[in-house]
């Protein structure tokens, strides 16, 4: 055999060779995986805070394979600097989808550019997949301030701390003293930027005049505290005291209609207000309103109310006498209130008819009886004698 039939049999044996290895390793379809979604939480933390970035991985359903999720890590791109990375994170078969957190802080304030990066690792080998996220990070601000009321419808002082800063206010504890003495000492749920929590002392049967409260509570890495002074007189709730207010009376014939509001002049509240017209010389209640029952009148509120009177024919009546009763910290309250009633200004609705023989004057312009004015009949048959004269004239 000479060296050119040699060449040509190593030529086809390797051929051949290479042929079945091609037959024997088809190449394997990587899995169809998509990065659906990425959240960061906060979406605008302070520095030093712990953020979560959650990313959430599907392997759709028209994939041919499961993937294996080896890595998830937060860079800034086009550096190796590294925020967070977590590894070795499980398989999600085709049409499964996996949410994965990591945690990462930010020492340094300003916007930060990110990108999370996937790695999957499936038969075939493995693929990398990325998503660009932005942070902006801030300087955390801490500013706290308490304030102080008394408790509605309710014995002691409600004590409030809101936070104005945009750190969380955290392991918050509340304590009161007077004359150099504990008090109360309560505790709080953390407070969020922008929002309140408040609960209440008992401070009823407190000899001093004074409180002093002091808020404690850890913010941005460290510990805070917000002291008041209350002053316990100026907190003390006002009774409850109903007076009637933006009063109108208006004839009504023999009588008057009384309308207004039942106002509730005090903090507490006020139950079971009735008012009622009293029976006097001058003025006495008719239906359908000769008493009106108002009900319960919150602190600070009012409620609506009409009453019905009658007054003798003729009588001039400038005041009428209404009286209010209502409960007040269970105690039953009954008063007087006089309302000023100018007859001339109150609007008349309606009038008796005129008596018969009573009179000329009796039909004047606000009476029932009817009929034209005399002077505007007698114009008219003038001017109808006048009509007829000319029509006569003009047909001779």
């Amino acid at each position: 055999m000479n060296w050119s039939a040699l060449l040509r049999v190593v030529v086809v044996v390797s051929l051949v060779i290479s042929g079945a290895g091609v037959a024997i390793t088809p190449a394997a379809a990587a899995p169809a995986i998509q990065v659906s979604s990425v959240t960061v939480t906060p979406d605008d933390p302070n520095t030093g805070e712990q953020v979560t970035i959650e990313t959430e991985i599907s392997n759709l359903q028209e994939s041919d394979s499961t993937a294996t999720i080896t890595d998830i890590y937060v860079r800034k791109p086009g550096t190796t600097t590294e925020y967070a990375r977590v590894e070795n994170l499980g398989a999600v078969a085709p049409g499964g989808s996996v949410s994965i957190p990591v945690s990462a802080t930010f020492e340094n304030p300003g916007q930060k550019r990110l990108t999370v990066n996937v790695v999957v690792r499936h038969s075939g080998g493995f693929q990398r997949y990325n998503y660009p996220i932005y942070v902006d990070v801030s300087e955390p601000t801490v500013k706290a301030d308490l304030t102080a009321e008394s408790a509605a419808n309710s014995s002691g002082t409600r004590v409030t701390l809101t936070n104005y800063g945009n750190a969380n206010l955290t392991d918050v504890e509340l304590t009161a003293s007077a004359d150099g003495e504990r008090i109360g000492r309560n505790f709080l749920f953390d407070v969020e930027p922008s929002a309140s929590q408040s609960t209440t002392f008992d401070t009823d049967d407190l000899a001093s005049e004074q409180m002093t409260v002091t808020a404690s509570y850890e913010a941005a890495g460290a510990t805070h505290n917000t002291t008041l002074d209350v002053d316990l007189d100026e907190n003390a709730p006002v009774r409850g005291d109903v007076r009637l207010t933006s009063v109108e009376a208006t004839r009504t014939g023999a009588g008057l209609r009384i309308e207004g509001d039942a106002a509730n002049l005090g903090t507490t509240d006020a139950e079971s207000v009735l008012v009622r017209i009293p029976e006097a010389e001058a003025v006495r209640p008719v239906a359908p309103s000769g008493e009106y029952f108002v009900g319960a009148v919150e602190g600070s509120e009012f409620a609506t109310f009409e009453l019905t009177a009658s007054t003798p024919p003729n009588a001039s009546v400038s005041t009428i006498p209404v009286e209010i009763t209502y409960v007040v910290d269970d105690e039953r309250v009954t008063e007087t209130q006089r309302l000023q009633v100018d007859p001339a200004s109150a609007t008349v609705l309606g009038a008796e008819r005129a008596a018969p023989g009573s009179g000329p004057s009796s039909a004047g312009p606000t009476g029932t009886a009817g009929g034209l004015p005399l002077t505007l009949i007698g114009g008219a048959v003038v001017a109808l004698v006048v009509v007829g004269a000319g029509i006569y004239r003009w047909r001779q």
